[in-house]
């Protein structure tokens, strides 16, 4: 959260509510397959319900577009849309002239697996895991050899034969196979965000709605209600503030 900027909004311009103005989000008509562990449907929806409370908060008059997902970032920097809101990771390099919001959602942590009661910190050479984008951009800040395999199946159990000491992955994918282990693996480090959280993309010259976003997403992680919503759309056991 980028508390400076959310003060200053708060110094400089109006409250969010003076900010009656109609406002055009671009959205994906379908979203890539990989973006999120949830079936693409629910992750739009997800993103249209907290659009739309975030809209009402601020007393904004929001219209949706929907379009390919390759046209939302041109649309948006022909001033045909005002927002995009479209599963953007925060670390996504947009261009010159656009700025992202603080991250909304952050998908599920990765967690470590090893015999239980390992020491996950100085006593790695080698996780086991599968091909991810997160894991290769993971694997740039690690000394670690990583081993890739097809499924995490076969990743724990490499682990188990001793030809790694952890194996990475996703937790909502690894929890139920840990369990199958019935003990003979455990979680030895949880919460490791390796994705970016997602992200609103706007003008950077747009501070009034910049900021007017900025806020209400900070307030609604204050609030409860953004977790609410994203247990709503993600489960009970999604990652929330």
């Amino acid at each position: 959260m980028r508390i400076g900027l959310l003060v200053l909004a708060g110094v400089l311009l109006p409250p969010v509510q003076a900010l009656a103005q109609k406002v055009t989000i671009g959205t994906a008509a379908q979203y890539e397959v990989g973006d999120f562990t949830v079936a693409p449907a629910v992750m739009q929806g997800f993103e249209r319900a907290l659009s739309e409370a975030l809209c009402q908060r601020g007393n904004l008059s929001c219209e949706w577009e929907p379009m390919a997902q390759d046209g939302l970032l041109p649309a948006l920097k022909a001033k045909e849309v005002d927002v995009v809101m479209a599963a953007i990771p925060i670390t996504a390099q947009l261009g010159d002239g656009l700025e992202t919001t603080a991250a909304y959602l952050y998908p599920d942590p990765f967690d470590f697996v090893g015999p239980p009661g390992f020491d996950p910190f100085g006593n790695v050479k080698t996780a086991a895991t599968i091909s991810d984008p997160a894991i290769d951009a993971w694997h740039t800040t690690t000394p670690y050899n990583v081993m890739r395999f097809d499924t995490l199946e076969e990743a724990l159990e490499a682990v188990e034969r001793g030809d790694a000491e952890i194996a990475v992955g996703e937790r909502i994918e690894l929890a139920p196979l840990v369990d199958a282990t019935e003990g003979r693996l455990a979680v030895v480090a949880a919460e490791r965000r390796l994705r970016p959280g997602v992200t609103m993309a706007l003008h950077a010259d747009n501070f009034e709605l910049r900021f007017a976003f900025e806020d209400l997403i900070y307030e609604m992680t204050q609030d409860g209600s953004l977790n609410a919503l994203t247990k709503e759309w993600f489960g009970k056991d999604a990652v929330t503030w």
